[in-house]
């Protein structure tokens, strides 16, 4: 069986359903598309999710019911731990560690040696440079419009 679900209500209800197919004896299946470079010798969970343009370099361990959606690193000897879902294009560096249930945003960068603690929301394009305790959202900076309109730019 394999458990499509998305990220709603920060992972729980992709986990409450890997749960209750568990206990129905269910073996439960992988997606890894073949345009994913995997170079950590299959230690990936179950249920796993994992779409093209993905790097996963060696050693990295990656746990149960896990989503990586498009083109995100993830960079040596980091672990992501069960029930995460990262977005596209997001850079995990080397030896960062994500807790249970966390929601990674799009683009996002989380910087060498970091722990990120279980159920954190790291926004869309957060830059994330020390730890993260459990349960806190990290947003981005939203851009704001100039002043200048764009027909007064020169060269473009």
């Amino acid at each position: 069986m394999f458990i499509a679900l998305s990220y709603s209500k920060l992972n729980a209800v992709r986990k409450e359903k890997y749960f209750a197919a568990k206990s129905m004896g269910y073996s439960l299946a992988n997606y890894i598309s073949s345009k994913a470079t995997v170079l950590n010798e299959g230690h990936i969970g179950e249920n796993c999710f994992i779409l093209e343009d993905n790097t996963i370099q060696p050693f990295v361990v990656i746990g149960n019911n896990v989503t990586l959606w498009s083109g995100n690193h993830i960079g040596h000897h980091s672990k992501i731990r069960d029930h995460a879902f990262l977005a596209s294009h997001v850079v995990v560096s080397g030896g960062v560690e994500i807790g249970e249930q966390c929601f990674i945003g799009v683009n996002a960068t989380l910087r060498d040696h970091i722990t990120v603690g279980e159920k954190c929301v790291i926004g869309a394009g957060v830059l994330l440079l020390s730890d993260a305790p459990p349960d806190g959202v990290y947003m981005g900076e939203s851009t704001e419009r100039s002043r200048v309109p764009s027909s007064r730019l020169k060269g473009i």
